[in-house]
């Protein structure tokens, strides 16, 4: 599928961002405007992209080049300064031959909204909102279709404002040459010309945040709140007490403050792992405090690395592989350092029993997890077992994050044997779990 981009502007309202770059290619958090319409863009189907340039339209081309994460990008530069906004839709039609996207560069869709557009029929299928800053409106019928559009200022009736993206036919070509023809530039007057002519203009709903369009800094601002706020949702839909609590406000500011880094979340898991082998250490030579202040730091910095990964487009199979090892041998630090070091308080040789306990169900875990995916041919990065019931609930009391707060607390109040044992109740858990979860699976096969 194609879809066809505007970003010849100058971005004015944007200045002094925009002095040495077009206002799509400010970054958020570190990625273009562009970029993430074009991974939203990727996701729903799209292998090629028509990008109308102007305006410093070089950095964006040495940006993306032509070809981009699989996608071909063919750019049609235009004159940004004098030309209307159709006059740059007009060039894309000697490339587009079939039904297509249409964005303004400076918006970033909403993947599931736009899922729901492609599956709409009509000729012409726009977004629709009901919003006080909208210029464009329309009338929109109860089944959706579209009756009438124009601009606010000369519109009567209406019950919508529309935004700038769009599912088309071609012939939406055909109606802004008509309206080129005749010295109309705006997209409405298009838009209008094909009701008229008896095409099926239908509609998407995008309220609720589901489209972002960044004209101005308070636009951008929301934007960056937005982004922020979705790439938490997508990774905890329904937080509990805890994560809210004791995790959200470390873990959000930090993350607020790693994104603007150049660290990538690979090396922030790094990071992690370095907190947490330097707090097992002193575990071991008995500075039980500062150890449990320390891996609880860790645990932060290991709930960022994935925030962050979301917020830059990071995600990788390799990642995901170095963040689960990472995991494990994070656990395996606290439970060695906190077994030799009670060992050393209080010289009983059962602690050993403990915590040997304790590793043979991390690396017991890790390891089913590898026989299972044996077994399924399957990559290991692929397993995730979606079915809630009463074993999954039980899980929750293995939260990593609990267990090193309730290490930290034990190491606080002068007993870490409870901090171990707790780390150790939670791996029993979490391997008994995953081998019943995986077991009911094989059966079934």
């Amino acid at each position: 599928m194609d879809a066809l981009i505007l970003a010849a502007g100058d971005g004015t309202r944007l200045s002094p961002l925009t002095r040495d770059k077009p206002k799509v290619m400010i970054p958020i958090y570190g990625v273009p405007i562009l970029e993430r319409a074009l991974y939203v863009l990727k996701n729903v189907g799209v292998n090629r992209v028509v990008i109308v340039i102007g305006y410093k339209g070089e950095v964006i081309q040495k940006h993306f080049r032509s070809k981009w994460n699989g996608m071909r990008i063919i750019y049609k530069k235009t004159n940004w300064f004098e030309d209307g906004i159709l006059k740059s839709a007009i060039k894309g039609k000697d490339v587009i031959k079939d039904r297509f996207i249409f964005l303004c560069g400076d918006t970033i869709p909403e993947e599931k909204s736009l899922k729901l557009a492609l599956e709409k029929k009509g000729d012409m299928v726009i977004s629709v909102r009901n919003s006080k800053g909208d210029s464009v409106v329309a009338n929109v019928l109860k089944n959706g279709r579209v009756s009438n559009i124009g601009m606010r200022k000369g519109m009567k009736k209406f019950n919508k404002t529309v935004a700038g993206i769009s599912v088309n036919d071609p012939f939406f070509f055909d109606a802004i040459e008509a309206c080129i023809k005749k010295n109309i530039f705006d997209r409405p007057d298009a838009i209008q010309l094909m009701i008229k002519k008896g095409y099926k203009v239908n509609s998407f709903d995008i309220s609720n945040d589901t489209l972002l369009e960044i004209d101005n800094f308070e636009d951008l601002k929301k934007a960056k709140k937005v982004i922020f706020k979705n790439s938490v949702r997508d990774r905890i839909k329904y937080p509990g007490i805890f994560k809210k609590l004791f995790n959200f406000p470390i873990s959000i500011p930090l993350t607020k403050l790693l994104v603007k880094t150049r660290l990538t979340p690979n090396h922030i898991t790094f990071i992690s792992l370095l907190f947490f082998i330097i707090g097992g250490v002193l575990f071991s030579q008995k500075y039980f405090i500062i150890g449990g202040i320390i891996c609880y730091f860790g645990a932060m910095f290991d709930a960022a690395d994935g925030k962050v990964s979301r917020l830059k487009f990071k995600n990788s199979g390799y990642g995901k592989f170095i963040d689960s090892v990472y995991d494990r041998l994070s656990e395996l630090s606290v439970v060695i350092g906190l077994t030799f070091g009670i060992y050393f308080l209080v010289g009983n040789p059962l602690i050993f029993l403990l915590g040997l306990g304790g590793i043979f169900l991390i690396v017991g875990r890790f390891y089913i997890k590898g026989l299972y995916c044996e077994c399924m041919k399957v990559s290991i990065l692929d397993v995730q077992i979606k079915k809630k019931n009463k074993l999954s609930r039980i899980t929750e009391l293995s939260n990593r994050d609990l267990n090193f707060f309730i290490v930290l607390l034990s190491c606080v109040f002068g007993y870490p044997i409870i901090g171990l044992s707790y780390m150790v109740f939670s791996a029993f858990l979490a391997f008994s779990v995953s081998i019943s979860q995986k077991l009911q699976i094989l059966r079934t096969l």
